[in-house]
Protein backbone atom coordinates (compact mmCIF):
# COMPACT_ATOMS: atom_id res chain seq x y z
CA UNK A 1 0.00 0.00 0.00
CA UNK A 2 1.48 3.31 -1.08
CA UNK A 3 1.40 6.24 1.28
CA UNK A 4 -0.63 9.19 0.00
CA UNK A 5 0.03 12.62 1.37
CA UNK A 6 -2.66 14.41 -0.64
CA UNK A 7 -4.86 15.09 2.41
CA UNK A 8 -1.96 16.81 4.17
CA UNK A 9 -1.52 19.40 1.42
CA UNK A 10 -3.71 22.53 1.71
CA UNK A 11 -5.74 23.34 -1.41
CA UNK A 12 -3.94 26.67 -1.95
CA UNK A 13 -0.62 24.80 -2.05
CA UNK A 14 -1.83 21.83 -4.09
CA UNK A 15 -2.93 24.13 -6.92
CA UNK A 16 0.71 25.24 -7.27
CA UNK A 17 2.06 21.70 -7.64
CA UNK A 18 2.63 19.85 -10.90
CA UNK A 19 0.53 18.67 -12.67
CA UNK A 20 -2.07 21.12 -11.29
CA UNK A 21 -0.05 24.34 -11.47
CA UNK A 22 -0.77 26.72 -14.36
CA UNK A 23 2.94 26.84 -15.22
CA UNK A 24 3.07 23.07 -15.70
CA UNK A 25 -0.15 23.11 -17.73
CA UNK A 26 1.03 25.93 -20.02
CA UNK A 27 4.25 24.00 -20.58
CA UNK A 28 2.19 20.89 -21.38
CA UNK A 29 0.01 22.90 -23.78
CA UNK A 30 3.12 24.25 -25.50
CA UNK A 31 4.50 20.73 -25.89
CA UNK A 32 1.22 19.45 -27.33
CA UNK A 33 0.98 22.35 -29.80
CA UNK A 34 4.56 21.68 -30.90
CA UNK A 35 3.95 17.96 -31.41
CA UNK A 36 0.70 18.41 -33.31
CA UNK A 37 2.19 21.11 -35.54
CA UNK A 38 5.22 18.91 -36.22
CA UNK A 39 2.86 16.15 -37.35
CA UNK A 40 1.30 18.58 -39.84
CA UNK A 41 4.71 19.74 -41.08
CA UNK A 42 6.16 16.22 -41.46
CA UNK A 43 4.89 15.74 -45.05
CA UNK A 44 6.87 18.85 -46.03
CA UNK A 45 10.01 17.74 -44.14
CA UNK A 46 9.93 20.91 -42.07
CA UNK A 47 9.96 21.70 -38.33
CA UNK A 48 8.32 24.46 -36.28
CA UNK A 49 11.68 26.28 -36.31
CA UNK A 50 11.61 26.33 -40.13
CA UNK A 51 8.09 27.70 -39.85
CA UNK A 52 9.34 30.59 -37.69
CA UNK A 53 12.02 31.47 -40.25
CA UNK A 54 9.51 31.40 -43.10
CA UNK A 55 7.06 33.55 -41.12
CA UNK A 56 9.77 36.14 -40.57
CA UNK A 57 10.61 36.29 -44.27
CA UNK A 58 7.03 36.26 -45.54
CA UNK A 59 6.48 39.41 -43.50
CA UNK A 60 9.83 41.04 -44.34
CA UNK A 61 12.15 39.41 -46.84
CA UNK A 62 15.90 39.94 -46.65
CA UNK A 63 16.21 40.06 -42.87
CA UNK A 64 19.60 39.78 -41.19
CA UNK A 65 20.45 36.41 -39.70
CA UNK A 66 20.66 38.07 -36.26
CA UNK A 67 17.01 39.21 -36.46
CA UNK A 68 15.82 35.72 -37.36
CA UNK A 69 18.07 34.24 -34.70
CA UNK A 70 16.38 36.41 -32.07
CA UNK A 71 12.96 35.03 -33.04
CA UNK A 72 14.17 31.44 -32.86
CA UNK A 73 15.90 32.02 -29.53
CA UNK A 74 12.63 33.30 -28.03
CA UNK A 75 11.12 29.85 -28.48
CA UNK A 76 14.16 27.76 -27.60
CA UNK A 77 15.68 27.34 -31.05
CA UNK A 78 19.01 28.31 -32.60
CA UNK A 79 20.16 29.05 -36.13
CA UNK A 80 22.46 26.02 -36.03
CA UNK A 81 21.52 23.79 -38.94
CA UNK A 82 18.14 25.45 -39.53
CA UNK A 83 19.24 27.83 -42.28
CA UNK A 84 21.62 25.25 -43.77
CA UNK A 85 18.80 22.75 -44.19
CA UNK A 86 16.46 25.36 -45.64
CA UNK A 87 19.15 26.48 -48.07
CA UNK A 88 19.79 22.87 -49.10
CA UNK A 89 16.04 22.49 -49.71
CA UNK A 90 16.08 25.55 -51.96
CA UNK A 91 13.70 27.52 -49.70
CA UNK A 92 16.06 30.41 -48.91
CA UNK A 93 19.28 31.97 -50.16
CA UNK A 94 21.94 33.87 -48.21
CA UNK A 95 23.61 37.03 -49.45
CA UNK A 96 25.98 39.53 -47.88
CA UNK A 97 24.55 42.95 -47.10
CA UNK A 98 25.56 45.40 -49.85
CA UNK A 99 26.47 48.12 -47.33
CA UNK A 100 27.98 46.00 -44.55
CA UNK A 101 29.71 42.85 -45.76
CA UNK A 102 29.82 41.45 -42.22
CA UNK A 103 26.04 41.00 -42.29
CA UNK A 104 24.35 38.05 -43.98
CA UNK A 105 20.78 38.56 -45.16
CA UNK A 106 18.24 35.80 -45.81
CA UNK A 107 15.98 35.90 -48.84
CA UNK A 108 13.13 33.64 -49.91
CA UNK A 109 13.34 31.64 -53.11
CA UNK A 110 10.27 30.96 -55.24
CA UNK A 111 9.86 27.62 -53.42
CA UNK A 112 9.92 29.41 -50.06
CA UNK A 113 7.29 31.90 -51.22
CA UNK A 114 5.04 29.11 -52.49
CA UNK A 115 4.86 27.62 -48.98
CA UNK A 116 3.09 30.82 -47.91
CA UNK A 117 -0.03 29.42 -49.61
CA UNK A 118 0.33 26.00 -47.98
CA UNK A 119 1.53 26.33 -44.37
CA UNK A 120 -0.58 29.12 -42.77
CA UNK A 121 -3.82 27.11 -43.29
CA UNK A 122 -2.19 24.30 -41.29
CA UNK A 123 -1.56 26.75 -38.43
CA UNK A 124 -5.20 27.88 -38.60
CA UNK A 125 -6.38 24.27 -38.46
CA UNK A 126 -4.23 23.62 -35.37
CA UNK A 127 -5.54 26.77 -33.66
CA UNK A 128 -9.13 25.75 -34.34
CA UNK A 129 -8.46 22.27 -32.97
CA UNK A 130 -6.89 23.67 -29.79
CA UNK A 131 -9.66 26.22 -29.16
CA UNK A 132 -12.62 24.07 -30.12
CA UNK A 133 -15.45 24.83 -27.69
CA UNK A 134 -14.03 28.24 -26.74
CA UNK A 135 -16.33 31.04 -28.05
CA UNK A 136 -14.68 33.63 -30.31
CA UNK A 137 -15.13 36.58 -27.90
CA UNK A 138 -13.39 34.52 -25.18
CA UNK A 139 -10.55 33.73 -27.57
CA UNK A 140 -9.79 37.45 -27.83
CA UNK A 141 -9.70 37.68 -24.04
CA UNK A 142 -7.46 34.59 -23.88
CA UNK A 143 -5.07 36.22 -26.35
CA UNK A 144 -5.01 39.43 -24.33
CA UNK A 145 -4.17 37.59 -21.09
CA UNK A 146 -1.40 35.67 -22.87
CA UNK A 147 0.16 38.97 -23.96
CA UNK A 148 -0.05 40.39 -20.44
CA UNK A 149 1.69 37.33 -18.98
CA UNK A 150 4.49 37.65 -21.55
CA UNK A 151 4.85 41.32 -20.60
CA UNK A 152 5.01 40.41 -16.90
CA UNK A 153 7.66 37.74 -17.43
CA UNK A 154 9.77 39.87 -19.78
CA UNK A 155 9.37 43.19 -17.91
CA UNK A 156 8.05 44.84 -21.06
CA UNK A 157 4.85 46.43 -22.33
CA UNK A 158 2.21 44.20 -23.99
CA UNK A 159 2.66 43.96 -27.76
CA UNK A 160 -0.01 45.05 -30.22
CA UNK A 161 -0.61 42.41 -32.87
CA UNK A 162 -1.69 43.02 -36.46
CA UNK A 163 -5.05 41.96 -37.79
CA UNK A 164 -5.67 39.69 -40.72
CA UNK A 165 -3.14 37.42 -42.38
CA UNK A 166 -0.10 38.48 -40.32
CA UNK A 167 -1.90 37.51 -37.09
CA UNK A 168 -1.61 33.86 -38.21
CA UNK A 169 2.18 34.01 -38.37
CA UNK A 170 4.96 33.91 -35.78
CA UNK A 171 5.60 35.93 -33.63
CA UNK A 172 1.92 36.93 -33.48
CA UNK A 173 0.12 33.59 -33.58
CA UNK A 174 -1.11 31.93 -30.41
CA UNK A 175 1.17 28.88 -30.60
CA UNK A 176 4.31 31.01 -30.76
CA UNK A 177 3.18 33.15 -27.81
CA UNK A 178 2.28 30.11 -25.70
CA UNK A 179 5.80 28.81 -26.41
CA UNK A 180 7.28 32.15 -25.30
CA UNK A 181 5.43 31.91 -21.97
CA UNK A 182 6.67 28.35 -21.48
CA UNK A 183 10.25 29.41 -22.23
CA UNK A 184 10.19 32.58 -20.13
CA UNK A 185 8.40 30.85 -17.26
CA UNK A 186 10.97 28.04 -17.20
CA UNK A 187 13.88 30.52 -17.18
CA UNK A 188 12.39 32.66 -14.41
CA UNK A 189 11.57 29.60 -12.28
CA UNK A 190 15.06 28.22 -12.86
CA UNK A 191 16.54 31.49 -11.58
CA UNK A 192 14.56 31.05 -8.37
CA UNK A 193 15.63 27.41 -8.02
CA UNK A 194 19.33 28.04 -8.68
CA UNK A 195 20.21 28.72 -5.00
CA UNK A 196 18.93 25.21 -4.18
CA UNK A 197 20.79 23.59 -7.11
CA UNK A 198 17.52 22.28 -8.49
CA UNK A 199 15.77 22.48 -11.87
CA UNK A 200 12.09 22.65 -12.86
CA UNK A 201 12.30 18.91 -13.63
CA UNK A 202 13.39 18.22 -10.04
CA UNK A 203 10.42 20.33 -8.95
CA UNK A 204 8.07 18.07 -10.96
CA UNK A 205 9.49 14.95 -9.29
CA UNK A 206 9.13 16.46 -5.81
CA UNK A 207 5.57 17.57 -6.57
CA UNK A 208 4.65 14.02 -7.59
CA UNK A 209 6.08 12.55 -4.39
CA UNK A 210 4.67 15.19 -2.03
CA UNK A 211 1.24 14.17 -3.29
CA UNK A 212 1.87 10.41 -3.39
CA UNK A 213 5.11 9.03 -2.06
CA UNK A 214 6.53 5.78 -3.38
CA UNK A 215 5.48 6.21 -7.00
CA UNK A 216 6.94 3.96 -9.68
CA UNK A 217 9.66 5.50 -11.85
CA UNK A 218 7.41 5.01 -14.89
CA UNK A 219 4.67 7.20 -13.37
CA UNK A 220 7.11 10.00 -12.62
CA UNK A 221 8.69 9.59 -16.06
CA UNK A 222 5.32 10.18 -17.72
CA UNK A 223 4.87 13.48 -15.87
CA UNK A 224 8.35 14.64 -16.92
CA UNK A 225 7.85 13.53 -20.52
CA UNK A 226 4.66 15.56 -20.76
CA UNK A 227 6.66 18.76 -20.32
CA UNK A 228 9.70 17.79 -22.39
CA UNK A 229 11.85 16.16 -19.71
CA UNK A 230 13.24 12.68 -19.20
CA UNK A 231 14.33 10.67 -16.18
CA UNK A 232 17.91 10.61 -17.48
CA UNK A 233 20.11 12.01 -14.75
CA UNK A 234 17.25 13.64 -12.84
CA UNK A 235 16.72 10.90 -10.27
CA UNK A 236 20.46 10.20 -10.00
CA UNK A 237 21.15 13.80 -9.05
CA UNK A 238 18.29 13.85 -6.56
CA UNK A 239 19.60 10.66 -4.95
CA UNK A 240 23.07 12.19 -4.70
CA UNK A 241 21.54 15.24 -3.05
CA UNK A 242 19.79 13.00 -0.53
CA UNK A 243 16.29 14.16 -1.57
CA UNK A 244 14.96 10.75 -2.65
CA UNK A 245 15.76 7.06 -2.34
CA UNK A 246 15.02 4.23 -4.75
CA UNK A 247 13.63 0.92 -3.62
CA UNK A 248 12.36 -2.16 -5.47
CA UNK A 249 8.64 -2.88 -5.26
CA UNK A 250 7.98 -5.57 -2.66
CA UNK A 251 5.49 -7.39 -4.91
CA UNK A 252 7.18 -6.91 -8.29
CA UNK A 253 10.97 -6.72 -8.15
CA UNK A 254 11.10 -5.36 -11.71
CA UNK A 255 9.56 -2.09 -10.53
CA UNK A 256 11.56 0.63 -8.84
CA UNK A 257 9.68 3.00 -6.54
CA UNK A 258 10.84 6.46 -5.51
CA UNK A 259 10.50 7.63 -1.92
CA UNK A 260 11.17 10.99 -0.33
CA UNK A 261 13.87 11.33 2.26
CA UNK A 262 13.49 13.71 5.18
CA UNK A 263 15.38 16.34 3.17
CA UNK A 264 12.97 15.88 0.27
CA UNK A 265 9.98 16.26 2.56
CA UNK A 266 11.44 19.46 4.03
CA UNK A 267 11.59 20.96 0.54
CA UNK A 268 7.77 21.03 0.71
CA UNK A 269 8.17 23.92 3.12
CA UNK A 270 10.79 25.75 1.05
CA UNK A 271 9.76 25.42 -2.61
CA UNK A 272 5.98 26.06 -2.81
CA UNK A 273 6.41 29.69 -1.62
CA UNK A 274 8.88 30.12 -4.50
CA UNK A 275 6.28 28.73 -6.89
CA UNK A 276 3.73 31.13 -5.39
CA UNK A 277 6.11 34.03 -5.97
CA UNK A 278 6.52 32.90 -9.58
CA UNK A 279 2.75 32.74 -10.04
CA UNK A 280 2.34 36.23 -8.61
CA UNK A 281 4.95 37.57 -11.05
CA UNK A 282 3.12 35.98 -13.98
CA UNK A 283 -0.28 37.26 -12.92
CA UNK A 284 0.43 40.91 -12.08
CA UNK A 285 -2.61 42.91 -13.16
CA UNK A 286 -4.62 39.78 -14.00
CA UNK A 287 -7.72 39.36 -11.83
CA UNK A 288 -8.64 36.14 -10.04
CA UNK A 289 -11.62 35.78 -12.41
CA UNK A 290 -9.30 36.09 -15.41
CA UNK A 291 -6.94 33.55 -13.88
CA UNK A 292 -9.81 31.08 -13.49
CA UNK A 293 -10.85 31.70 -17.10
CA UNK A 294 -7.27 31.20 -18.28
CA UNK A 295 -7.07 27.92 -16.36
CA UNK A 296 -10.30 26.72 -18.01
CA UNK A 297 -9.09 27.69 -21.50
CA UNK A 298 -5.74 25.96 -21.03
CA UNK A 299 -7.48 22.81 -19.76
CA UNK A 300 -9.85 22.84 -22.75
CA UNK A 301 -6.99 23.20 -25.22
CA UNK A 302 -5.05 20.36 -23.55
CA UNK A 303 -8.10 18.08 -23.78
CA UNK A 304 -8.68 19.03 -27.43
CA UNK A 305 -5.07 18.46 -28.48
CA UNK A 306 -4.73 15.23 -26.49
CA UNK A 307 -7.76 13.83 -28.33
CA UNK A 308 -6.63 15.05 -31.76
Amino acid sequence: MLSSQTEKIPANIKRLLAPHGIGYRIKLLSQLLGRRFQEQLDPYKLTPFHWVVLCCLWQEDGQATSSIGDRLQQVGGTLTGVLDRMSDRGLIRRERDVQDRRIWRIWLTDAGRQLEQILPPLAVKLRETALQGVPYPEREHFSDIIDRIIANLSNSAPVTHPDGWSALLAPHNLGYRIKIIAQLGTRRFQERLDPYQLTPFHWVVLCCLWQEDGQATSEIGEKLQQVGGTLTGVLDRMCERGLIRRKRDVQDRRIWRIWLTEAGEQMQITLPPIAMSMLQTMMVGISSEEQEALSDWVNQAIVNLSAA
